[in-house]
């Protein structure tokens, strides 16, 4: 029996087809990590530091061991010990957090054990019972504080400092002297939370018969995942299974293994094998998964009468909390993403990945390139205004170009950042607002960014792999190690597998993210899944395609290369004559006579070289992304609230291969970037913990009062892409910032440099504008 084949889903690519899990998550039957359920399973729940910074002089654990429905404590003692990060194969010294600590506390929430009992009231009594004895050591909070001589010193890092990132090209210093105009501004971009809806859940279970282990988790990297498991678990990788539940929200946020990971699963062992599950509180959530980095950006940048951009210099302060966790990541993405965008060849900035005192900075959308967008698109205007030229026509000047190699050896090919710019010019009118709304405190703001497709800076591949397997029945199983997040992914890895294997769309079903049994993905970030594992996809689809034909042409005494499937048919590629069905096709594959399983297999590695961080060169990416946004606002002077009229987006995507995906990434980004522009800004109290740690405080944009978005798709058809395909998603938040505070400026006249833009502080501008006039 064959299976259904819907024929308005042939040729699935380009169309915007159904979500394949979409009726399972309308209709509440998607599986999340908190789903996920077994008898007698325990709860887990994690033992934390009270204090900022302290030695651990002794812990004991005796009274919480005694209490009825507990079965197990977890302290370092019962750990090898074993420090882990998330850049470690670049950066080893910053492999600096152990999954327990054992001898010092370095933020409110460090872990430093984890219970397990029958419910969640009884481990939350153990957690009570624990008598720990600090030593309680000088704390500091503040970025800047922390890199003073004399500070307290929470790694073994020289004033703090854990990464510096000197980035230098040519003589800037020179081109700045002999520049026409030069300017020097500084910015700064707060903390943010990834604010997920579902928080951080995972069930462990240790095989007590096997000594394997298995993690149900919400994850973005279960690979990655089961790599930091594995080694400080000291286990072989097949000894250890991550399966990705669907995730309710990622953002960065899930990127990585957590103590709450490798507690579930040591909780697990000592109690017998039962499994743990542990569950953060919203609470919890914003004191110990993961946030933004606040960023100060310091720039110096000189320009040409004609417009030129002729050298930069500036300075990169990332606080990033307790640990390193993805920190010379982020700091090198803040610094060094304006070379997909200006050609610039005179260049020095130096960063800084500072520690101090405070919940972890790690991953989060954007990767640094946030808080550098606000920093540098707001700069570059300035930079316009001060030689009396239209901000559009400065960036035309100085943007990046199809085919060229950047100072840093980036190898942009297609690129359609000009498109971008002019098209998203041309929706929103611009000749004619900019500069011509100030009487109605009306104003129209551009900022543009580009991104990668992947990034080889975290170990030393970037490879995805893929699987195809055709049944007898001609129903279509592809099996990938890519993490759909909720962005789609398994959606257009599907659309992708189906086109190049030329059946409908309907045929197929999609198994990902499972350690064991789905080949190796390095996860979903960095834009990275639609180009590399798409790519992994079409290979595979294209083997499971080639043994079929070779099955036919056998069959029919025909030469392979003749032969294609295209549309649910067989068909002779010289004269597009009908040889087979696609069915029939399958059922010859599975006769008596050939028997044949049918099972593509598929591998890419993009053609980059990492980073050399000595110099700053590397081809990260085997593809970019470009990008340009306009705001529209109006400001009342009065109150200093800004209304946006409407957002334009205009996004090199190479190829949409779910456009209502694409166009739906885009407007979530757009969201993102309101809410960190007007209302995000995670404060920590004098002891660094959050002072808005919950909904209740921390605010964050809903889809009531989102305004008008306009997206616009440039397809410039990536010779490397699936299909010319690009990966998208996080580009379009870069600018937000930076195009909504140029617009303000446009329409009120006042600057604003620090994020979030506040009533208050446009008061405050427009005061000190008032009070400079007179």
């Amino acid at each position: 029996m064959s299976v259904t084949v819907k024929k308005e889903y042939v040729n699935p690519v380009g169309k915007s087809v159904p979500r394949i899990e979409g009726k399972a998550a309308v209709t509440g039957q998607l599986k999340y990590a908190f789903d996920v359920s077994f008898p007698n399973m325990l709860i887990g729940k994690m033992i934390r530091s009270p204090h900022p910074h302290a030695k651990i002089i002794s812990i004991d654990t005796s009274k919480a061991e005694a209490l009825p429905g507990v079965r197990a404590v977890i302290t370092a003692k019962d750990t090898h010990q074993i420090k882990f990060g998330s850049n470690e194969y670049f950066f080893p010294h910053t492999t600096d957090q152990m999954a327990l600590e054992a001898d010092k506390v370095r933020y409110v929430g460090d872990e430093l054990g984890a219970v397990a009992a029958v419910d969640e009231e009884t481990a939350l009594e153990a957690i009570k019972l624990i008598d720990i004895k600090y030593e309680i050591l000088p704390h500091v909070v503040d970025v800047e504080e922390a890199m003073k001589p004399g500070a307290p010193q929470i790694h073994d890092s020289l004033n703090n400092i854990a990464v510096i990132l000197p980035v230098n090209f040519g003589n800037p210093d020179r081109m700045l002297k002999d520049a026409d105009y030069v300017r020097e501004d500084r910015f700064y971009a707060p903390a943010a939370h990834q604010a997920a809806i579902e928080p951080h859940v995972c069930v462990g279970q240790w095989e007590t018969f096997s000594n394997k282990i298995t993690l149900w988790a919400s994850s973005q990297a279960p690979f990655k995942c089961r790599e930091a498991l594995a080694k400080t678990l000291k286990m072989d990788l097949n000894d250890v299974r991550v399966i990705k539940m669907a995730v309710g929200g990622g953002f960065g946020g899930k990127l990585e293994m957590l103590p709450m990971d490798f507690a579930s699963c040591m909780l697990s062992k000592k109690a017998g094998g039962l499994p743990v599950k542990i569950c953060y509180s919203r609470e919890e959530e914003f004191l110990a998964s993961r946030r933004k980095h606040g960023i100060i950006y310091k720039l110096k940048s000189g320009v040409n009468k004609d417009g030129t951009l002729v050298g930069i210099t500036g300075e990169v302060i990332a606080d990033g909390g307790a640990y390193c966790s993805y920190g010379p990541t982020v700091l090198a993405a803040a610094i060094m993403r304006i070379f997909m965008v200006y050609k610039i060849e005179h260049f020095r900035i130096t960063g800084y990945r500072v520690y101090t005192n405070t919940p972890i900075s790690g991953a989060m959308r954007g990767f640094g390139g946030v808080q550098a967008g606000f920093a540098i698109e707001s700069h570059m205007d300035m930079l316009a205004e001060g030689i009396g030229m239209d901000p559009v026509e400065f960036r035309l000047k100085n943007i990046t170009t199809p085919n060229m190699t950047t100072i840093n050896q980036m190898k942009l090919t297609t690129n359609g950042l000009k498109d971008c710019i002019e098209q998203a010019c041309k929706a929103a009118d611009w000749e004619k607002k900019q500069g011509q709304q100030k009487e109605i405190c009306r104003g129209i703001g551009i900022g543009i960014a580009a991104d990668v497709m992947g990034s080889k800076m975290y170990k030393s591949h970037e490879s995805a792999g893929s699987l195809v397997k055709v049944e007898e029945d001609g129903s279509v199983y592809l099996f990938t190690g890519a993490a759909d997040t909720g962005q789609g992914s398994n959606t257009a890895l599907s659309q992708i597998a189906c086109q190049e294997l030329g059946v409908s769309y309907s045929r197929i079903k999609c198994t990902s993210g499972d350690t064991e049994i789905t080949p190796f993905d390095t996860g979903s970030f960095a834009s990275r899944v639609t180009f590399i594992s798409g790519n992994a996809t079409i290979l595979a689809a294209r083997d499971a395609k080639i043994q079929m034909l070779e099955i036919i042409a056998l069959d029919l005494k025909r030469n392979v290369e003749d032969l294609d499937i295209v549309a649910e048919e067989v068909i002779n590629k010289n004269d597009k004559s009908v040889i087979m069905s696609f069915d029939e096709a399958v059922t010859l594959s599975y006769s008596f006579k050939y028997g044949r399983q049918i099972i593509g297999r598929g591998s890419y590695n993009p053609k980059t070289t990492p980073i050399d961080f000595r110099t700053g060169e590397g081809n990260v990416s085997g593809s970019y992304g470009f990008e340009a946004q306009i705001a529209e606002v109006e400001v009342n002077k009065k109150t200093g609230d800004v209304t946006i009229l409407r957002l334009y987006d205009a996004h090199d995507i190479g190829k949409a291969i779910n456009p209502q995906s694409v166009e739906g990434q885009i407007e979530g980004s757009l969201a993102m970037g309101l809410g960190y522009t007007f209302m995000e800004n995670l404060t920590f109290d004098k002891k660094g913990r959050p002072g808005n740690g919950n909904f209740a405080h921390y605010r964050i944009p809903r889809s009531l009062g989102t305004p008008p978005m306009t997206s616009i798709l440039i397809e410039t058809d990536d010779p490397e892409g699936p299909f010319g395909a690009k990966g998208m998603g996080e580009a379009s938040l870069l600018p937000t910032s930076a195009a909504i505070a140029n617009a303000i400026y446009d329409a009120i006249g006042v600057r604003i440099k620090e994020l979030p833009i506040t009533p208050d502080k446009i008061i405050n501008a427009l005061k000190e504008k008032e009070s400079n006039e007179k």
